[in-house]
């Protein structure tokens, strides 16, 4: 049988050793057979920058990314060439990870918290706080606001702040150096659909039926990595570096959150309009339609 050709890529998130992909399961899917039982030939390349990905989507020598939502998003604002096939994962609560003598929020007193910007627009963190741990931003302790999730990261690792609030595999590798979560803490602080599926509006109209198949292929290959720990953390260790520990915690506590319809929750949409461009968050249905391939969108 002859099969179709589709070139994948993704990025590995910036200033986070060892790496991390947000999607491996395309690797799994590949050694598995999954793609070819759809009639496919994927390749699963690994390509940083999202300028670099772009030019090879407009290329043709590639025809799928997969990129977190505000990058994908914001292209395609900026451009309107862009089309999303589905999104892998809607949600993916940030984690609150302090030094070792942070026990509970309210330890936070008279000490420094990081943050990326986007993801606290909107977050009531004045009532949060209080209602955790009996502290307010600004009275009880600082609430600082950096441009980068790998700035806040860093800033916890340099000792500059007491506790971040981070992306899940951020926090989950500050936990191997010796920090930890603090566990009162809850979901609202979010990155809404960290895995986007895109393509050009070009390469949709050439090879859409070849894209209808990639999707059932890839709702498949998720399902099956949530079905097998021991093949997603034996390729966390061997191709990523992950140490044992850290592979089980990012698929006990990561890939749970992969979403094998592959559509998009409007609640989340909406959460991440309001991010990327909050004078449109108003018309995120509309933005919706145009961004997203018919079905793509969770009714």
């Amino acid at each position: 049988m002859s099969l179709t050709k589709l070139n994948c890529m993704y990025g590995h998130l910036e200033a986070i050793e060892p790496k991390f992909a947000r999607d491996i399961t395309g690797y799994l899917s590949i050694a598995a057979g999954i793609y070819e039982k759809h009639g496919l030939e994927v390749s699963w390349e690994h390509v940083q920058g999202t300028e670099e990905r772009y030019r090879r989507l407009a290329s043709g020598e590639a025809q799928i990314s997969f990129v977190v939502g505000r990058a994908s998003l914001q292209h395609f604002l900026d451009t309107r060439a862009t089309r999303v096939l589905g999104c892998a994962m809607n949600s993916c609560p940030y984690l609150l990870v302090a030094n070792a003598s942070i026990k509970e929020v309210k330890d936070l007193k008279n000490q420094v918290v990081v943050c990326r910007e986007g993801p606290a627009r909107g977050v009531p963190f004045r009532s949060l706080f209080q209602q955790l741990g009996g502290i307010a931003p600004g009275d009880d302790f600082q609430l600082k606001f950096v441009p980068s999730d790998q700035e806040a990261f860093h800033t916890l690792l340099d000792k500059k702040a007491a506790a971040a609030i981070v992306p899940r595999p951020y926090g989950f590798v500050a936990e191997d150096k010796g920090f930890q979560r603090v566990s009162a803490w809850n979901d609202m602080v979010d990155d809404p659909l960290p895995i986007t599926i895109e393509t050009t509006q070009k390469l949709l109209s050439e090879r859409e039926k070849d894209f209808a198949a990639f999707l059932v292929a890839h709702r498949d290959g998720i399902r099956y990595a949530k079905a097998n720990s021991d093949k997603v953390i034996q390729l966390l260790m061997e191709k990523f570096n992950h140490p044992r520990s850290l592979a089980e915690k990012t698929f006990a506590e990561y890939i749970c959150y992969m979403d094998e319809s592959l559509q998009i929750d409007m609640l989340h949409m909406s959460k991440l309009v309001a991010q990327v461009s909050a004078e449109k968050t108003a018309n995120a249905k509309e933005i919706a339609s145009e961004w997203a391939i018919p079905g793509a969108i969770k009714t």
